[in-house]
């Protein structure tokens, strides 16, 4: 297995253990995002994402966060925005913008299907993390 490969599962495991997390208990805990700061942005840099430092990311960083002053998102869900602002590709973010929107709808359909009601919170996580993975990848 090489230095790469380990880097990718590190990051793959990571975001399959938040999103799961976040299913279950609706919450994204510090202790798993500061294990993200020490561990995954470390591997990022190993598979060759660029960190970024630019008038996009401030952009993002403020979007996340009126969103969650504004209820909008939770908390948990600015944090890991926070997390991974610096390392999306803001050339190419149409899709997964459009793939977040998607898939957080798709989860408040199925909520309704299923249960006969709207949700009163939803697990933004997988979206969020679905949609940087193909940010990165592209």
């Amino acid at each position: 297995m090489t230095v790469y490969s380990l880097a990718l599962c590190v990051c793959l495991i990571w975001a399959v253990a938040i999103a799961l997390m976040d299913l279950h208990t609706y919450r994204i805990s510090n202790l798993s995002l500061i294990f993200g700061l020490v561990i995954v942005w470390p591997a990022l840099l190993v598979i060759k994402e660029q960190f970024q430092c630019s008038l996009e990311v401030l952009f993002f960083v403020a979007l996340a966060l009126v969103s969650g002053f504004a209820s909008l998102i939770g908390m948990g869900d600015v944090k890991l925005l926070l997390f991974l602002g610096p390392w999306l590709h803001y050339d190419n973010f149409r899709f997964p913008f459009a793939l977040l929107i998607a898939l957080a709808w798709l989860q408040i359909a199925l909520e309704l299907i299923t249960r006969r009601r709207f949700p009163q919170r939803i697990a933004f996580a997988p979206a969020i993390l679905l949609a940087a993975a193909v940010n990165m990848a592209t």
